[in-house]
């Protein structure tokens, strides 16, 4: 990252030559307009809100049957057609805004033409990684980890630091914290209930935490994805430079876990990770600046 900002302030360039043309940059395609304002960009993020919630409910009362209540319509909610219909609003009110500068009919097609080949790269790595995913899951290979450490004769103290490294190296190859959420928490679970009760919530907890770390390192994670291509920048330089604040995290959130799991005192880990987060922020500041 320390590179990057070097390079951008040094010789103004804020993408790195040598990657050549980044997907999702199309600053060399088309000028800034003049007519352009500020609401024709908070207004179309505006619609995608409201309109991707109100489908969620919408679809949610349709399926909760005679009792609906808020809990069974997020429960029963089509999110994949909500986010659809959100998203196909927000285009829609943003190529009104555009027809409305009154561009002309080939400047549009271009708009279409251009848009559609910088989602393209996106697209492909998405459905590589979701076959990926589609393997893995197939292969039962968060079960297969976890029955290892079940089988074990592991200290029970250990539970949720071996739990937020599976978790951590689960959503990693898989891309998806959501789909490692699903297959390690009852695994979680079920686990510490059989051999120390009193570390379901940290072992839940060190789940949850493992796996968003693991889907925030992956490169083949969706919103990893969507993340560097909306942002015009190279998807291995958006992966790499985020590595090491997540892995000072991870580390120091480990550490947390273990001290929990000894001391059972979740404050005393909670406390030694933020010491630990802060000394590393420290070191790294005086290190580079002497």
């Amino acid at each position: 990252m320390r590179k990057h900002e070097q390079r951008a302030m040094e010789h103004g360039e804020v993408l790195d030559p040598n990657n050549g043309k980044v997907p999702g940059d199309l600053s060399n395609v088309f000028q800034s307009s003049k007519n352009g304002r500020v609401y024709h960009l908070l207004v179309p993020i505006a619609v995608l809100l409201v309109a991707t919630i109100s489908a969620m409910l919408w679809t949610g009362i349709q399926a909760s049957g005679i009792e609906v209540t808020i809990l069974t319509i997020f429960e029963n909610t089509d999110v994949n057609l909500s986010l659809f219909i959100g998203g196909l609003a927000a285009v829609l009110t943003a190529f009104i805004f555009h027809l409305l500068q009154g561009k002309p009919k080939a400047n549009t097609m271009k708009v279409f033409i251009e848009g559609i080949k910088t989602m393209l790269p996106a697209i492909y790595i998405l459905l590589l990684a979701w076959m990926i995913g589609s393997v893995i899951g197939t292969l039962e290979t968060g079960e297969y980890l976890a029955q290892i450490v079940d089988n074990a004769n592991i200290s029970s103290a250990l539970l949720p630091f071996l739990f937020f490294l599976i978790a951590g190296l689960m959503a990693l190859a898989t891309g998806t914290s959501w789909g490692t959420f699903g297959i390690m928490l009852p695994i979680a679970a079920e686990v510490t209930a059989i051999t120390d009760v009193s570390l379901i919530l940290p072992s839940l907890a060190a789940v949850l935490a493992g796996s968003v770390f693991g889907d925030h390192c992956t490169p083949i994670s969706d919103t990893t994805i969507l993340s560097s291509t909306g942002a015009g920048s190279n998807h291995i330089d958006h992966v790499i430079t985020q590595l090491p604040y997540a892995i000072i995290a991870a580390v120091a959130a480990g550490i947390g876990f273990i001290v929990v799991g000894f001391t059972g005192i979740a404050l005393i880990g909670l406390l030694i990770t933020f010491v630990i987060i802060i000394a590393s922020a420290l070191f790294t500041h005086f290190s580079f600046n002497r």
